[in-house]
Protein backbone atom coordinates (compact mmCIF):
# COMPACT_ATOMS: atom_id res chain seq x y z
CA UNK A 1 0.00 0.00 0.00
CA UNK A 2 2.59 2.80 -1.03
CA UNK A 3 2.11 6.44 0.00
CA UNK A 4 0.16 5.56 3.14
CA UNK A 5 0.42 8.75 5.08
CA UNK A 6 1.13 9.79 8.38
CA UNK A 7 -2.25 11.26 10.05
CA UNK A 8 -2.67 13.38 13.16
CA UNK A 9 -6.00 14.87 13.32
CA UNK A 10 -5.30 17.53 16.14
CA UNK A 11 -2.33 19.54 13.77
CA UNK A 12 -3.13 22.82 12.85
CA UNK A 13 -3.33 22.14 9.06
CA UNK A 14 -2.73 26.20 7.70
CA UNK A 15 0.72 26.25 9.98
CA UNK A 16 1.50 22.57 8.69
CA UNK A 17 1.80 21.75 5.49
CA UNK A 18 2.02 18.50 3.76
CA UNK A 19 5.37 16.79 4.21
CA UNK A 20 6.21 19.44 6.58
CA UNK A 21 8.14 17.33 9.47
CA UNK A 22 6.18 17.40 12.65
CA UNK A 23 8.37 17.87 15.87
CA UNK A 24 9.11 14.89 18.22
CA UNK A 25 7.79 16.82 21.54
CA UNK A 26 4.48 17.62 19.75
CA UNK A 27 3.63 13.98 18.55
CA UNK A 28 4.84 12.36 22.45
CA UNK A 29 1.69 14.94 23.45
CA UNK A 30 -0.87 13.75 21.04
CA UNK A 31 -0.50 10.31 22.73
CA UNK A 32 -1.39 8.61 19.19
CA UNK A 33 -0.41 5.03 18.24
CA UNK A 34 1.80 4.36 15.21
CA UNK A 35 1.26 1.48 13.09
CA UNK A 36 4.31 0.75 10.48
CA UNK A 37 2.88 0.43 6.72
CA UNK A 38 4.19 -0.79 3.59
CA UNK A 39 6.38 2.07 2.89
CA UNK A 40 5.00 4.88 5.14
CA UNK A 41 4.06 5.16 8.89
CA UNK A 42 0.15 5.65 9.54
CA UNK A 43 -1.40 6.53 13.13
CA UNK A 44 -4.55 4.86 13.38
CA UNK A 45 -7.28 7.20 15.15
CA UNK A 46 -11.22 6.38 15.28
CA UNK A 47 -12.15 10.30 14.59
CA UNK A 48 -12.76 11.44 11.17
CA UNK A 49 -10.45 11.98 8.81
CA UNK A 50 -9.41 15.15 7.77
CA UNK A 51 -9.42 15.68 4.01
CA UNK A 52 -5.75 17.48 4.29
CA UNK A 53 -3.40 15.20 6.65
CA UNK A 54 0.04 16.30 7.41
CA UNK A 55 3.26 13.55 6.27
CA UNK A 56 6.59 13.02 8.19
CA UNK A 57 9.74 11.08 7.04
CA UNK A 58 10.05 7.20 8.17
CA UNK A 59 13.10 8.18 9.20
CA UNK A 60 11.44 10.45 11.93
CA UNK A 61 8.29 8.48 12.63
CA UNK A 62 10.43 5.44 13.59
CA UNK A 63 11.93 6.84 16.89
CA UNK A 64 8.71 7.38 18.48
CA UNK A 65 8.06 5.03 21.26
CA UNK A 66 5.21 2.71 21.12
CA UNK A 67 2.53 3.94 23.04
CA UNK A 68 0.73 1.06 23.00
CA UNK A 69 1.64 0.21 26.45
CA UNK A 70 1.11 3.29 27.93
CA UNK A 71 -2.26 3.42 26.44
CA UNK A 72 -3.97 0.12 26.59
CA UNK A 73 -7.20 1.72 24.57
CA UNK A 74 -5.20 1.05 21.21
CA UNK A 75 -4.61 -2.85 21.91
CA UNK A 76 -7.76 -3.87 20.95
CA UNK A 77 -7.93 -6.26 18.52
CA UNK A 78 -11.20 -5.66 17.18
CA UNK A 79 -10.76 -1.91 16.47
CA UNK A 80 -7.52 -2.88 14.63
CA UNK A 81 -8.81 -4.97 12.84
CA UNK A 82 -8.37 -3.59 9.38
CA UNK A 83 -5.05 -2.29 9.71
CA UNK A 84 -4.39 -6.66 10.94
CA UNK A 85 -6.19 -7.81 7.75
CA UNK A 86 -3.98 -5.07 6.48
CA UNK A 87 -1.12 -6.87 7.42
CA UNK A 88 -2.40 -9.86 6.96
CA UNK A 89 -2.57 -9.72 2.81
CA UNK A 90 1.11 -8.08 2.65
CA UNK A 91 2.33 -10.66 4.45
CA UNK A 92 0.89 -13.57 2.56
CA UNK A 93 1.79 -11.38 -0.99
CA UNK A 94 5.50 -11.98 0.56
CA UNK A 95 5.26 -15.08 0.69
CA UNK A 96 3.26 -15.54 -2.44
CA UNK A 97 0.70 -17.52 -0.80
CA UNK A 98 -2.93 -17.38 -2.51
CA UNK A 99 -4.62 -20.24 -0.83
CA UNK A 100 -5.20 -20.74 3.22
CA UNK A 101 -3.61 -24.16 2.78
CA UNK A 102 -0.98 -22.48 5.39
CA UNK A 103 -3.03 -20.46 6.87
CA UNK A 104 -1.86 -21.32 10.53
CA UNK A 105 1.95 -20.95 9.94
CA UNK A 106 0.94 -17.19 8.23
CA UNK A 107 -1.01 -16.48 11.57
CA UNK A 108 1.53 -17.55 14.06
CA UNK A 109 4.27 -15.35 12.03
CA UNK A 110 2.13 -12.67 11.99
CA UNK A 111 2.15 -12.31 15.72
CA UNK A 112 5.02 -12.69 16.43
CA UNK A 113 6.39 -10.10 14.27
CA UNK A 114 3.39 -7.39 14.85
CA UNK A 115 3.77 -9.07 18.84
CA UNK A 116 -0.50 -9.33 18.43
CA UNK A 117 -2.27 -10.57 21.73
CA UNK A 118 -5.74 -11.68 21.62
CA UNK A 119 -8.15 -11.88 24.08
CA UNK A 120 -9.03 -15.08 25.82
CA UNK A 121 -12.45 -15.90 25.26
CA UNK A 122 -14.07 -18.64 26.81
CA UNK A 123 -15.48 -22.06 25.00
CA UNK A 124 -19.04 -21.44 24.31
CA UNK A 125 -21.38 -24.18 26.25
CA UNK A 126 -22.53 -27.06 23.89
CA UNK A 127 -26.08 -27.00 23.08
CA UNK A 128 -27.79 -30.42 23.19
CA UNK A 129 -29.49 -31.07 19.94
CA UNK A 130 -31.89 -33.56 19.20
CA UNK A 131 -32.16 -34.33 15.39
CA UNK A 132 -34.46 -37.73 15.02
CA UNK A 133 -35.76 -38.37 11.72
CA UNK A 134 -39.55 -38.33 12.05
CA UNK A 135 -40.22 -41.75 11.06
CA UNK A 136 -37.91 -42.77 13.49
CA UNK A 137 -41.26 -41.62 15.78
CA UNK A 138 -43.78 -43.76 14.28
CA UNK A 139 -44.08 -47.37 16.54
CA UNK A 140 -45.91 -50.41 15.36
CA UNK A 141 -49.48 -48.56 16.81
CA UNK A 142 -48.59 -45.48 14.83
CA UNK A 143 -48.37 -43.60 18.44
CA UNK A 144 -47.01 -40.52 19.26
CA UNK A 145 -44.08 -40.83 21.57
CA UNK A 146 -42.53 -37.58 23.76
CA UNK A 147 -38.91 -36.01 22.49
CA UNK A 148 -37.55 -33.46 23.80
CA UNK A 149 -37.79 -31.49 20.73
CA UNK A 150 -41.35 -31.12 21.41
CA UNK A 151 -40.45 -28.18 23.47
CA UNK A 152 -42.82 -29.11 25.81
CA UNK A 153 -42.40 -30.94 29.06
CA UNK A 154 -43.96 -34.74 29.70
CA UNK A 155 -46.44 -33.40 31.70
CA UNK A 156 -47.78 -31.01 29.07
CA UNK A 157 -47.43 -33.20 26.54
CA UNK A 158 -49.84 -36.52 28.71
CA UNK A 159 -52.36 -33.42 28.55
CA UNK A 160 -52.57 -32.42 25.13
CA UNK A 161 -55.89 -32.63 22.94
CA UNK A 162 -55.12 -33.03 19.45
CA UNK A 163 -58.11 -32.88 16.56
CA UNK A 164 -57.54 -34.05 13.00
CA UNK A 165 -59.15 -31.08 11.26
CA UNK A 166 -58.80 -32.12 7.19
CA UNK A 167 -57.32 -35.12 5.44
CA UNK A 168 -56.75 -35.34 1.74
CA UNK A 169 -55.46 -37.37 -0.76
CA UNK A 170 -53.08 -35.90 -3.53
CA UNK A 171 -51.40 -37.96 -6.52
CA UNK A 172 -48.51 -36.93 -8.42
CA UNK A 173 -48.61 -37.80 -12.24
CA UNK A 174 -45.28 -38.68 -13.86
CA UNK A 175 -44.74 -40.86 -16.43
CA UNK A 176 -44.51 -43.99 -14.60
CA UNK A 177 -47.77 -43.49 -13.44
CA UNK A 178 -49.62 -42.28 -10.44
CA UNK A 179 -48.11 -41.47 -7.36
CA UNK A 180 -50.48 -40.96 -3.92
CA UNK A 181 -49.61 -39.26 -1.05
CA UNK A 182 -51.71 -38.14 1.98
CA UNK A 183 -52.26 -34.83 3.53
CA UNK A 184 -53.13 -33.92 7.03
CA UNK A 185 -54.00 -30.77 9.01
CA UNK A 186 -54.07 -31.21 12.75
CA UNK A 187 -54.56 -28.99 15.67
CA UNK A 188 -53.34 -29.16 18.92
CA UNK A 189 -54.00 -27.16 22.61
CA UNK A 190 -53.96 -27.72 25.90
CA UNK A 191 -57.50 -26.35 26.67
CA UNK A 192 -55.63 -23.76 28.82
CA UNK A 193 -54.29 -20.85 26.16
CA UNK A 194 -52.14 -22.80 24.04
CA UNK A 195 -52.46 -24.63 20.68
CA UNK A 196 -50.88 -24.79 17.57
CA UNK A 197 -51.65 -26.44 14.33
CA UNK A 198 -49.55 -28.53 11.54
CA UNK A 199 -49.78 -29.87 7.94
CA UNK A 200 -48.36 -33.12 7.43
CA UNK A 201 -47.57 -35.13 4.34
CA UNK A 202 -46.55 -38.65 4.37
CA UNK A 203 -47.23 -41.62 1.64
CA UNK A 204 -50.02 -43.20 4.33
CA UNK A 205 -52.70 -41.41 6.56
CA UNK A 206 -51.08 -42.11 10.03
CA UNK A 207 -47.60 -41.51 8.73
CA UNK A 208 -49.48 -37.57 8.01
CA UNK A 209 -51.11 -37.46 10.80
CA UNK A 210 -47.74 -38.37 13.04
CA UNK A 211 -46.29 -35.44 10.97
CA UNK A 212 -48.67 -33.04 11.15
CA UNK A 213 -49.24 -33.23 14.92
CA UNK A 214 -45.85 -33.06 15.87
CA UNK A 215 -45.71 -30.05 13.84
CA UNK A 216 -48.51 -28.51 15.62
CA UNK A 217 -46.94 -28.92 19.05
CA UNK A 218 -43.75 -27.02 18.14
CA UNK A 219 -45.87 -24.43 16.73
CA UNK A 220 -47.84 -23.70 20.16
CA UNK A 221 -49.15 -20.32 21.22
CA UNK A 222 -50.28 -18.83 23.64
CA UNK A 223 -53.71 -17.02 23.32
CA UNK A 224 -55.25 -14.74 25.75
CA UNK A 225 -58.74 -15.30 27.41
CA UNK A 226 -61.16 -13.32 29.70
CA UNK A 227 -62.17 -15.14 32.34
CA UNK A 228 -60.62 -18.29 30.70
CA UNK A 229 -63.64 -18.71 28.62
CA UNK A 230 -64.25 -15.89 26.03
CA UNK A 231 -62.38 -13.13 24.08
CA UNK A 232 -61.30 -10.01 25.88
CA UNK A 233 -63.37 -8.18 22.57
CA UNK A 234 -65.03 -8.58 19.01
CA UNK A 235 -62.69 -9.47 16.35
CA UNK A 236 -62.51 -8.92 12.57
CA UNK A 237 -59.83 -10.63 10.20
CA UNK A 238 -59.34 -11.35 6.59
CA UNK A 239 -57.13 -14.13 5.38
CA UNK A 240 -56.95 -14.17 1.54
CA UNK A 241 -60.19 -14.98 0.72
CA UNK A 242 -61.67 -16.07 3.98
CA UNK A 243 -63.67 -13.35 6.53
CA UNK A 244 -63.82 -14.38 9.85
CA UNK A 245 -66.26 -12.13 12.31
CA UNK A 246 -65.57 -13.08 16.36
CA UNK A 247 -68.06 -11.65 18.85
CA UNK A 248 -67.58 -11.93 22.78
CA UNK A 249 -70.51 -13.88 24.80
CA UNK A 250 -71.73 -14.11 28.19
CA UNK A 251 -71.06 -17.22 30.46
CA UNK A 252 -73.10 -20.10 29.56
CA UNK A 253 -73.73 -18.75 26.21
CA UNK A 254 -71.75 -22.03 24.47
CA UNK A 255 -69.47 -22.20 21.71
CA UNK A 256 -72.16 -21.19 18.05
CA UNK A 257 -69.27 -21.31 15.52
CA UNK A 258 -68.31 -22.61 12.49
CA UNK A 259 -67.41 -26.53 13.04
CA UNK A 260 -63.76 -25.82 12.41
CA UNK A 261 -63.58 -22.87 14.59
CA UNK A 262 -65.38 -24.63 16.95
CA UNK A 263 -62.71 -27.60 17.54
CA UNK A 264 -60.35 -24.92 17.60
CA UNK A 265 -61.95 -23.08 20.31
CA UNK A 266 -61.66 -26.54 22.27
CA UNK A 267 -57.88 -26.83 21.88
CA UNK A 268 -57.72 -23.55 23.12
CA UNK A 269 -60.42 -23.85 25.85
CA UNK A 270 -62.33 -20.79 24.82
CA UNK A 271 -66.17 -22.10 26.05
CA UNK A 272 -68.11 -18.58 25.12
CA UNK A 273 -68.06 -17.15 21.73
CA UNK A 274 -69.92 -17.05 18.50
CA UNK A 275 -68.37 -16.34 15.20
CA UNK A 276 -69.30 -15.83 11.61
CA UNK A 277 -67.16 -17.03 8.24
CA UNK A 278 -68.31 -15.65 5.10
CA UNK A 279 -65.96 -15.90 1.86
CA UNK A 280 -64.25 -19.14 1.01
CA UNK A 281 -64.32 -22.50 3.72
CA UNK A 282 -61.23 -23.70 2.83
CA UNK A 283 -60.23 -25.78 6.23
CA UNK A 284 -56.87 -24.59 5.76
CA UNK A 285 -57.43 -21.08 5.33
CA UNK A 286 -60.02 -21.07 8.16
CA UNK A 287 -57.54 -22.59 10.46
CA UNK A 288 -54.97 -20.11 9.62
CA UNK A 289 -57.01 -17.28 9.95
CA UNK A 290 -58.28 -18.63 13.21
CA UNK A 291 -55.04 -18.45 14.88
CA UNK A 292 -53.79 -15.09 13.48
CA UNK A 293 -56.77 -12.95 14.56
CA UNK A 294 -56.89 -14.38 18.31
CA UNK A 295 -53.16 -13.84 18.59
CA UNK A 296 -54.39 -9.79 17.31
CA UNK A 297 -56.26 -9.27 20.82
CA UNK A 298 -55.48 -6.05 22.43
CA UNK A 299 -55.29 -6.63 26.16
CA UNK A 300 -57.40 -3.92 28.38
CA UNK A 301 -53.72 -3.50 30.21
CA UNK A 302 -51.78 -2.60 27.09
CA UNK A 303 -54.31 -0.04 26.15
CA UNK A 304 -54.27 1.60 29.92
CA UNK A 305 -50.55 1.37 30.05
CA UNK A 306 -50.52 3.57 26.56
CA UNK A 307 -53.14 6.02 27.62
CA UNK A 308 -51.60 6.62 31.12
CA UNK A 309 -55.09 5.46 32.68
CA UNK A 310 -56.05 3.51 35.50
CA UNK A 311 -57.56 0.12 35.08
CA UNK A 312 -60.59 -1.20 36.71
CA UNK A 313 -62.84 -3.97 35.93
CA UNK A 314 -66.24 -2.99 36.58
CA UNK A 315 -67.35 -6.36 35.99
CA UNK A 316 -65.00 -8.08 38.64
CA UNK A 317 -64.79 -4.72 40.97
CA UNK A 318 -68.97 -4.04 40.95
CA UNK A 319 -70.68 -6.84 39.51
CA UNK A 320 -68.71 -10.14 41.67
CA UNK A 321 -67.02 -11.62 38.28
CA UNK A 322 -70.18 -13.22 37.00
Amino acid sequence: MPGVFYQNNSVNHKSNLAGAPVSRYEKLKKNVRIFGLNGGIRSFSTTKVWSKTPLIPISEAKKFPDLSIIDPVYDDISENKSVIDLWRKQLMKEKRIDSDVSKDSIEKELNSIHKLKYPDIADPVPIEKFKTPEKNFLSNNDDLVYTKDLGITLDDFKNLTTKVILVRRTVQMTRKGKIPSMTALVVVGNCRGSAGYGEGKDADVPGAILKATRKAIRNMQYFPRYDDRTIYHDVYHKFKACKLYFWARKPGFGCRTNPVIHEISKCIGISDMSSKCRGSRNPLNVVKGTFEALSKQKLPENISRARGLKLVDVNHVYYGGE
